[in-house]
This record gives C-alpha cells, sequence and structure tokens, in this order.
C-alpha cells in the first residue's frame, strides 16, 4: 500500500524521479515471511537484482508494477492461483489489498495486463518485459545467485539497522517520515507530505548547484 501511493503521489512524476537518489531496502523478517509466504525472498531478490543493475527509471517501473501485481506473486504456477480465483486483471484491481488500491492508480495512462501470467515467474517476466531493457532469464540469474543473496543480506542488515527491523517506509535525507494508520486518507497525507520534504530538500540545493532546478511538479503541492 504504501509503495504504491507513493507512486501515486511522487515516483510516477518523472522530473521528481530523476531528481533523488532513490533506494529501497528489504527487512525479509519472520512476520513479514509469515504474512507474505516464502516466495517473499525471491521477490526481494528480484526486486534489488533490478534496483543494482538498471537504471532507476526501470529498475522503479519494475518494482512498482510487481507491487501492482503482488498477489499473483505469492503462486509459482497459474494453475495453482485460478484455482484460488486470481488472475493478472484481478490482482491489478487491488480486489486483494486491504486498501483496494491499484497497481496503476490514479494514473491516467492505461495499465494493461495483457500477456501477463498470475505466477511468480509470470509476473517477473512481464514486469521486465514492459518496462526494462533486461529479460527474465537475466533477472533470474542473479536472483538465485550468491549476488542476489549478497544483495539480500546487505539490505537487511541496512533494514535493521534503521528501524531494528520493523517495517519502516521512508527517510527523506536521513529524516524518517511514518503515520499513525494504514488507512486511505492517512497514506494520502503521508505520500504528500513525503513529496513535500523531498521538494524542500531540492530546492535547498539548487543555490548551491547552477545546474540543479525544482521539479515542476513540486510546484503544485
Amino acid at each position: 500500500s504504501h509503495a504504491l501511493t507513493l507512486h501515486r503521489y511522487m515516483l510516477k512524476h518523472d522530473d521528481v524521479l530523476n531528481a533523488i537518489d532513490l533506494k529501497v531496502d528489504y527487512c525479509m523478517s519472520a512476520s513479514s515471511l509469515d504474512e507474505h509466504g516464502w516466495n517473499l525472498i525471491a521477490v526481494n531478490h528480484y526486486e534489488l537484482c533490478a534496483e543494482y543493475s538498471l537504471p532507476k527509471k526501470e529498475w522503479w517501473s519494475f518494482v512498482h508494477c510487481m507491487y501492482g501485481l503482488q498477489t499473483c506473486l505469492n503462486y509459482n504456477t497459474t494453475e495453482s492461483s485460478a484455482a484460488a480465483g486470481y488472475s493478472c486483471d484481478s490482482a491489478e484491481t487491488g480486489a486483494d489489498d486491504d486498501l483496494t488500491l491499484t497497481g496503476s492508480g490514479s494514473d491516467l495512462q492505461d495499465f494493461s495486463t495483457d500477456g501477463c501470467s498470475c505466477s511468480l515467474s509470470g509476473v517477473v517476466d512481464f514486469c521486465a518485459t514492459e518496462h526494462t531493457s533486461t529479460t527474465y532469464s537475466d533477472l533470474t540469474e542473479c536472483a538465485y545467485s550468491n549476488e542476489g543473496h549478497e544483495l539480500a543480506m546487505r539490505s537487511k542488515r541496512i533494514a535493521e539497522a534503521a528501524n531494528s527491523g520493523d517495517p519502516l517506509w521512508v527517510k527523506v535525507n536521513n529524516m524518517t517520515i511514518s503515520l499513525s494508520a494504514n488507512e486511505g486518507n492517512e497514506l494520502g497525507t503521508w505520500a504528500t507530505t513525503v513529496l513535500s520534504s523531498v521538494c524542500n530538500a531540492i530546492s535547498k540545493t539548487i543555490s548551491e548547484s547552477s545546474d540543479a532546478q525544482l521539479p515542476n511538479t513540486c510546484s503544485n503541492i
């Protein structure tokens, strides 16, 4: 819910995305595994491999796509997801999300799931094909390699050091921005606060660099 909302309010805007140093780390705690299942490990490996091998626009688009189809990531075959009543179309609508957030959010562009198979491998293949210059095969080779494991362990250590292993959704220039409840209106307020904080941080750098410009999106807050 947090990632989809943050994309809707901030990260879908290329001018903001290009202006920041975006980094995502993963707790991979026992409670997360209990909630999401063991496929979570593979998902995190895939997303970290994308983050550390692709341009920022590509890897975030891939990660956002994966979050948007998150329900399908719980299944290893399309037969098992179909038996549970899920497809890529139903996953993208957010029907299984506690806040029913969709993968496409309020973006004006259409979000088509044509060619998407509702399984872990199917979603990785679809998101890589739709949003990146890499392939499912290359991402899989990394995800199930020593490199993928080392990326995950390093990310886990960073996440645990930042907040003792509890989910910490975002820091802007080392300032934590949290919210009191996982509710739709709270998430929107949280994401707007994140965008405002990012814009304030960017504005402070403008006077220090003649090349820096405030993203147009910041003028619409």
